[in-house]
Formats: structure tokens, C-alpha cells, sequence
């Protein structure tokens, strides 16, 4: 591994803004590395069915041996939010930002290590079956850029995300469903300074509402917020419409099922307690999945960490990743951790060493794959 290099790669992908739909240029350089390591590159359409730029990037680099099984290494070219304004801040051994942006750790730490991941392996010097590398897009908007992949173009049926903010050496092998919550509420306007009593505020069934709810953390499997809420139009107006927006998750598609409902009845309940209306949509926003420690795709991250030098853990996350589209579409998905720290606020961060540790690990993984694969893939 060339550790200059890495960090060099690194450090250009933090340059590029990518905000979700707009990763056109990270795409473009990382295709521009895959080619040089004899990778076919191809990019499907995702971008265009909701309104992005450009699409997924796959990668692949053959294998000299077909008989291998194939494996795929997963990360997302968008960050959270711009970060037009980034100034990064190093002192050699940590790279963050001067407090004002993300830094984008999450995920082109991912991106970077499966580029010098595609140049080691470029070399021969190990057998490996083929290796599909996939630049996701849109994954900080709710997972679209896989939702709306083109499937066929992968190969094989296991895959490493990379895209954790877990220690390198831990491994996430769960994770919820989760369901989007979007409440429309209706009130009567009315001049909140002469005759309020007319009206119905849509703003007041809407917080009796939420008040009355079951929020956090419900349980061991199962949590549930409120994080939008728009509506009005003026201090002297009582309101007539208000949208709330939320979700639940759980790790129980029961328990999840239940939470949804129960918040769906608050609405509906103080909306007619009051003279108001609502009008509550739901949507799948992704699909649970565990994946047994005993399996092969578990063991061999965990073998391949372990040579490395690396602490091993097997974690649960309470968030969505692409493993979760990956999963539910039958291919068996791990997710790596990275060593990055608090990712989607202006303290993110990444230690060199765990960005150079995290690329060995990808190396190691593909290495050691032919002796815990051959027979299960």
C-alpha cells in the first residue's frame, strides 16, 4: 500500500463538493483512477429519477482466476450537506476542519481506500476473483442512489460497505427499518387580534399531537422522531396548515408497524378532537437485516482484521446505510467500520492512521477471500 498516495487521493475527493445529487466530480475522478487500474467502468441512470446529476459508478476489476468467488466494496460519493467553504486543518497525524463544515469523512474516506484498494490489487500480486467497485450516489438522501440501481450490472452476491463511523476492525452486522412519517395538517384561518375563536390552528392540533406521542427511544429495538415542522403564514393569522415530518424505526417490522400507527392515530385523533383535519403518508425508507456472526462474509472480515493487527468487534447501528438496499436485494452485506468521528457535524474528523489501517483491512479482506468464500458464494 502506498500510504502517500492514499492520503494524497484522500485528501483531493475532500476538495470536490459533493452534496447529494451533485457528486458528478468525485464520480468523474474516481472513474478516472479505476480506468488507469485496467477497471471497465459504468454508470447507471439513478441520478435522473430523482433530479442528481449523475448516476451510481461500478468498477470492476477482473480477477485472474474465475473460479474465485466475486466481491463487491460499497461507499457514497455525496456528503451530507456543501461544504463550500472547507478548510481542512492537519497536523499530520488528524485531518478535520476549522470548525465551520463537515469535512466529508463520511464517506470519501471509503472512496479513498477503495481507489488504492483497485491499485493494489491492479499489481497481481495475489489471486482474487473479480471485484466490483460501487460509487454510490444520493445515500445521505434516504439510500436513492441504490434504490434506484441497476442491479444487473453487479456480479457478485457479497459486499463490504465501507461507511461506519465505528473503530476500523468493527464490523456492523445490523440494522433497523425505518418508515417516513409526513402529517399534513388543517386548521380554519382566522384573525388571531379580533375573532381567534373562529379559527382552528393546525399548529395547535399538530404540537397536542407530538405531545401526546411515544418518542425516542421506545425500546431495546424500536425508536421514533419528530424532526420537521413548517406551517403559518403570520403571528396575526391563526394558522391553517401545518406539515409535520418524522420517522420511526426498529429491528422488529412489528414493532415498527405498531410505532407508525400509534403516531398516525395522535394526528388523527387531536385533529378531530379539535375541528381539524389531517392527512398522514408513510413511506418505506429502508428494510432491517442481520447478518449471523457464523457467517462467511463475517468471519472473513473479522480473519482479515485480526491480521492486520486490529481489535475486533461486532456491532448493531440504528442507522440506514446501502447495506440495507443491498441486503434486502440477496446480497450479503457487511458493513466496515472507518475510524472516522463525528460524521454530519462541523467537529468530524480522521486519524491518518486509521484511514491507512482501514485500507489494509480492504486489501487483506480481498486476499484471504478465496479460503472462506469458495465454497458459499
Amino acid at each position: 500500500m502506498n500510504k502517500q498516495r492514499l492520503l494524497d487521493t484522500f485528501m483531493n475527493l475532500l476538495k470536490i463538493e459533493s452534496p447529494s445529487g451533485r457528486e458528478g466530480k468525485v464520480s468523474k475522478y474516481v472513474a478516472g483512477i479505476m480506468r488507469e487500474c485496467g477497471c471497465s467502468v459504468r454508470k447507471d441512470k439513478a441520478g435522473q429519477r430523482f433530479g442528481g446529476i449523475c448516476g451510481n459508478t461500478v468498477a470492476r476489476l477482473r480477477g485472474g482466476d474465475t473460479s474465485l468467488p466475486g466481491l463487491i466494496f460499497v461507499s457514497h460519493m455525496d456528503t451530507v450537506v456543501p461544504n463550500p467553504g472547507l478548510r481542512i486543518v492537519t497536523d499530520g497525524k488528524t485531518i478535520k476542519t476549522d470548525g465551520k463544515s463537515i469535512l466529508g469523512a463520511d464517506d470519501k474516506a471509503g472512496v479513498a481506500v477503495m481507489c488504492e484498494l483497485a491499485r493494489e490489487l491492479s499489481k497481481n500480486r495475489f489471486a482474487h476473483g473479480t471485484v466490483d467497485f460501487l460509487f454510490s450516489v444520493a445515500e445521505e438522501r434516504g439510500l436513492l442512489g441504490l434504490k434506484n440501481l441497476d442491479f444487473s450490472i453487479l456480479k457478485g452476491k457479497i459486499a463490504f460497505v465501507l461507511d461506519s463511523h465505528t473503530p476500523v476492525g468493527s464490523i456492523v452486522t445490523s440494522a433497523p427499518s425505518a418508515v417516513g412519517i409526513t402529517a399534513t395538517v388543517r386548521g380554519k384561518a382566522a384573525h388571531a387580534g379580533v375573532e381567534p375563536e373562529k379559527g382552528i390552528s393546525a399548529i395547535a392540533i399538530a404540537s397536542a399531537a407530538i405531545a401526546s406521542m411515544r418518542l425516542g427511544k421506545i425500546d431495546e429495538e424500536t425508536t421514533a422522531n419528530i424532526g420537521i415542522i413548517s406551517g403559518g403564514s403570520a403571528t396575526n393569522i391563526v394558522p391553517e396548515k401545518t406539515i409535520v415530518k418524522g420517522e420511526a424505526r426498529s429491528f422488529s417490522e412489528k414493532k415498527l408497524e405498531r410505532q407508525v400507527a400509534h403516531m398516525k392515530k395522535q394526528f388523527t385523533q387531536h385533529a378531530r378532537k379539535r375541528g381539524g383535519k389531517v392527512k398522514v403518508e408513510t413511506e418505506h425508507e429502508f428494510t432491517t437485516f442481520t447478518i449471523a456472526r457464523e457467517d462467511p462474509v463475517v468471519q472473513l472480515a473479522l480473519a482479515a482484521a485480526r491480521s492486520i493487527g486490529r481489535t475486533t468487534a461486532i456491532r448493531k447501528s440504528g442507522g440506514g446505510s446501502d447495506a440495507n438496499v443491498l441486503n434486502e436485494k440477496g446480497i450479503r452485506s457487511a458493513i466496515l467500520g472507518m475510524g472516522y468521528k463525528n460524521p454530519h457535524t462541523e467537529k468530524e474528523s480522521i486519524l491518518v492512521i486509521n484511514l491507512f489501517a482501514a485500507a489494509k483491512w480492504a486489501i487483506e479482506i480481498v486476499r484471504q477471500s478465496p479460503g472462506f468464500l469458495s465454497e458459499t458464494a
